[in-house]
C-alpha cells in the first residue's frame, strides 16, 4: 500500500497540474464601479486599451503598457511623460478611435470617459469596458484622479503598486510645498494660467487639476471664481488683472509667436507680476491628466520657481 504520505504529495501535484491549489483555485471575480454600472472581471486585465492620456499614463505608471492607445502622437506634445511604449497600436483619434485597429489589439479592457459615450456600444462589442469620468466641476481633479487611479489598479491587478505609488506621491507633494513657500513667502498666492492666444487666457481654479494639487501642497491658489467643468476661466488679460500682485506661472506648449505677441503686450507690461518679475514658466505639463501628472506638474512648478523668473 502506498504510505500516506506519498500519497498526499502525489494528490497535491496532480491538484496543481489540474489547477486546483489551495490559494489560486478560483479567483473571486474582480468588481468595480464605473459610471455605466458594476464592471465584473473575472481576473486581472493584461492588455489595456487606453483612449485617454490620464489613463495612458497611469496604466504606465502602474507598470503595464497599454497594447493600444489613441492620440499619441499629440500625447508626447502635450503629456510627455512617462514615455510611451515602444510597441503598440495607435487607435487614431480619441474622438472617434479606429474599431477596426482595436479589435486587432485584441485587448481584454478597455478604459474610456463618458465625453466619448456615443462609441460604448461598439467598444463593450470588442472588449469590457471601464468608463471613468475624469472631470466634475464640483470635485477637485486631484481626487477624482486618485480614485481613478485606484480604480485602474483594480482592475489590472496592481493594487499593492497603487499604493505605494500614492504614498510617495503624497510625501512629494508634501516636499514640493514646503519648497515653494521658501521661494514665494508666506503672503504670495498663485495663478496657473494657460495662453490659448495673445488674447485669450485660461485661469485655473480649485477644483481644476493644477489648483488642487496647489491645494494638496498646502499652496494658496489666487483665483477663486466660477469656472467650467474642466476647473478653470477663460478670458482676456481682464481676468487675470484682479490678481497682478501674486505670482503668475503659465504651462505650455504655447507657439513662440504667441509669447512674443504678448510679451510686447502694453496691457501684459503694466502687470504688477510682469513689473516685479513674478512670471515663471512650466514645460509641457498635461493640466488635465491623472495623478502622474499632477505629480509632475508639481515637482516642474517647484523647480520653475526655484529657477527663477522667466522675465
Amino acid at each position: 500500500m502506498m504510505p500516506f504520505r506519498i500519497f498526499l504529495c502525489a494528490l497535491t501535484v496532480i491538484a496543481a497540474l489540474l489547477g486546483f491549489g489551495t490559494t489560486n483555485a478560483m479567483a473571486d471575480p474582480i468588481s468595480i464601479e464605473h459610471e455605466r454600472g458594476t464592471l465584473t472581471l473575472n481576473a486581472p486585465a493584461k492588455r489595456v486599451a487606453t483612449i485617454n492620456w490620464a489613463f495612458t499614463e497611469t496604466l504606465i505608471t502602474l507598470g503595464l503598457d497599454p497594447v493600444a492607445l489613441a492620440d499619441a502622437g499629440d500625447y508626447v506634445d502635450w503629456v510627455s511623460k512617462p514615455d510611451l511604449p515602444a510597441d503598440f497600436i495607435d487607435l487614431g483619434q480619441r474622438s472617434s478611435p479606429n474599431l477596426e485597429a482595436l479589435r486587432a489589439a485584441k485587448p481584454d479592457l478597455i478604459i474610456t470617459i463618458p465625453d466619448i459615450g456615443m462609441a460604448y456600444g461598439k467598444l463593450v462589442e470588442i472588449a469590457p469596458v471601464l468608463e471613468l469620468k475624469l472631470f466634475d466641476e464640483k470635485r477637485p481633479a486631484f481626487e477624482t484622479a486618485r480614485e481613478t487611479l485606484a480604480k485602474v489598479a483594480k482592475a489590472t491587478g496592481r493594487e499593492a503598486q497603487a499604493e505605494t505609488y500614492l504614498k510617495h506621491v503624497d510625501q512629494k507633494l508634501v516636499e514640493y510645498g514646503e519648497r515653494i513657500h521658501a521661494v514665494i513667502g508666506p503672503d504670495q498666492k498663485v495663478n496657473v494660467v494657460y495662453f490659448f492666444d495673445e488674447s485669450n487666457v485660461g485661469i485655473y481654479g480649485k477644483t481644476s487639476m493644477p489648483g488642487s494639487v496647489l491645494t494638496a501642497m498646502n499652496v494658496p491658489l489666487a483665483y477663486r471664481g466660477e469656472v467650467n467643468k474642466w476647473g478653470f476661466a477663460r478670458g482676456g488679460f481682464d481676468i487675470i488683472a484682479p490678481f497682478a500682485k501674486e505670482t503668475l506661472v503659465y504651462t505650455n506648449p504655447v507657439p513662440e509667436v504667441v509669447l512674443k505677441k504678448i510679451w510686447n503686450s502694453p496691457m501684459w507690461n503694466v502687470m504688477d507680476f510682469v513689473r516685479n518679475k513674478r512670471v515663471y514658466e512650466l514645460p509641457v505639463v498635461w493640466a488635465y491628466g491623472g495623478v502622474p501628472s499632477a505629480l509632475r506638474f508639481a515637482e516642474l512648478l517647484t523647480e520653475s520657481l526655484e529657477n527663477g523668473p522667466h522675465q
